[in-house]
């Protein structure tokens, strides 16, 4: 039962009452750098925000719980330390004067309670044992090369998902990742707009996944459960699955970690504005439409002008996606989708979406007419970007040159009002890299890579409250200056 969700004011008055009692040692342990900083990111932590996110987990009934403001300070002081194990966070806390103060109770959760608090954010129990056959994860037997990526999905899984979030992602509420992905938005992300670290004007937004691997084996272990003619095996982490990592250029078996994340060029900060945790075998092209769904269905605040993605999402489904979304796509071109498109006997659409002339010359991007939905090319003599052409004289006898339109039901791939590879195109599409910024921080910066956890309940959490530590550290940024 949830008798008591403490505010940030009690929490700010616990911290000046109980000040007084620290020792020396603790004193001079609080002066040191990382335990400011945890002070100043503590003290902005509201989870009044999240009561409506965390109310309905708890019973009307029996034991009171531990207040879970204590839960979510104690998580978030854990991954600011550099914990990798809970044991040995808990036995810390237990003994440590200054950890317990900073948290704001002396009365320390258990190593159990911290598991228990995870189990109610996720809704999974990690504890679960379940029997499969041998040979449960699924195998591949096509190796792609290094840096290259594996496609394992098909236009026909790209058009279900077109159809499934044209409008909207109500039907994807009772994922398992939901409560703790509403109360990162509301603990982080909304205070992060209304305090002007987030801009939604010409917001431009990235998404991009990296892979999660896991300290657990793919062969099981073989149990007497069952019958005698049944080879039944226990796996530690059941809901991983197997992928292919093509930075490492092998397979592993794990998640995948997805952010959609925003670059503020004025703070030179990069934060995380949604996260997804999906089985490693899924491809990113499906889960940039089905995060990008889901993150517009939580925040309607969060409507983007741009996004940003990889080649890996360069489908005609998710670009359209996208465009029916009001949204342009931004993504790089794989060249394997992209063919020369024939205008007459003479002239065609290059792979990049631009018109070649009789000459042989790429024609001059002009700009894109709203009113009726096409781009405009011009002769690239005409334009002085070229400064003879054979064809001058039986081409056009206009000074202004020959003009083409594309309309964009001629070239869906790049139906939009920017052009691909154009100077303004590449300038937005720099912005990618704050998603992998925010990989690299998750998984290296704040050790999800090297805890030794297995199950996607601890991998969600986890991911989740790195995220929130990342949007604490971009709020006390100029303390440190």
């Amino acid at each position: 039962m949830l008798k008591h969700l403490s505010s940030v004011y009690e929490y700010r008055e616990y911290l000046k009452t109980e000040n007084q009692y620290l020792d020396l040692s603790c004193r001079k342990r609080l002066n040191s750098k990382v335990f400011k900083q945890a002070i100043h990111k503590l003290r902005k932590v509201d989870v009044g925000l999240v009561r409506d996110v965390i109310e309905p987990l708890y019973s009307c009934t029996g034991r009171p719980a531990i207040d879970p403001a204590i839960m979510i300070r104690s998580f978030i002081l854990m991954m600011h330390l550099g914990y990798l194990s809970i044991k040995d966070w808990s036995n810390d806390l237990r003994s440590d004067d200054l950890l317990q103060y900073l948290i704001g109770s002396k009365d320390v959760p258990s190593f159990s309670s911290h598991y228990d608090f995870i189990i109610r954010l996720s809704g999974l129990d990690p504890n679960r044992n379940e029997l499969h056959k041998k040979d449960y994860y699924k195998k591949y037997k096509v190796k792609p090369k290094k840096g290259e990526k594996l496609i394992n999905y098909s236009h026909t899984d790209t058009y279900y998902l077109y159809d499934r979030y044209k409008d909207g992602a109500q039907c994807d509420r009772d994922r398992f990742i939901y409560n703790l992905q509403a109360l990162f938005n509301y603990l982080c992300v909304i205070p992060s707009i209304e305090t002007g670290y987030i801009n939604t004007q010409d917001m431009i937004l990235s998404g991009d996944g990296s892979s999660m691997h896991i300290h657990a084996s793919r062969f099981g272990h073989k149990v007497k459960d069952g019958n005698d003619d049944e080879d039944l095996y226990r796996y530690s982490a059941p809901d991983a699955d197997i992928g292919w990592d093509s930075d490492l250029g092998l397979y592993y078996l794990g998640f995948t970690f997805y952010n959609i994340a925003y670059h503020n060029p004025d703070k030179n900060i990069d934060l995380p504005v949604f996260i997804a945790l999906e089985k490693a075998s899924r491809n990113d092209a499906l889960t940039s439409v089905s995060a990008t769904a889901q993150m517009l269905d939580m925040n309607k605040e969060l409507l983007p002008k741009y996004m940003c993605l990889d080649s890996a999402s360069d489908s005609l489904p998710i670009h359209q996606y996208f465009n029916y979304k009001r949204i342009t796509p931004v993504i790089d071109h794989n060249p394997s989708r992209h063919q020369n498109k024939k205008i007459n006997e003479n002239e065609y659409i290059d792979k990049d979406g631009y018109p070649v002339c009789n000459g042989g010359y790429r024609m001059a991007y002009f700009g894109y007419d709203i009113q009726r939905c096409r781009k405009k090319f011009r002769c690239p003599l005409a334009m002085g970007k070229i400064d003879s052409c054979d064809k001058k004289e039986s081409c056009s006898s206009s000074a202004y040159g020959r003009v083409v339109y594309i309309n964009d039901g001629d070239d869906v791939f790049n139906s939009s009002t920017l052009q691909y590879r154009s100077d303004k195109w590449k300038k937005i599409y720099k912005d990618r890299t704050s998603t992998e910024r925010i990989n690299n921080r998750v998984l290296n910066d704040y050790h999800l890579h090297q805890m030794r956890i297995r199950d996607g309940a601890k991998h969600a959490f986890f991911s989740i409250f790195a995220a929130i530590n990342i949007h604490l550290d971009a709020w006390i940024k100029d303390l440190d200056k």
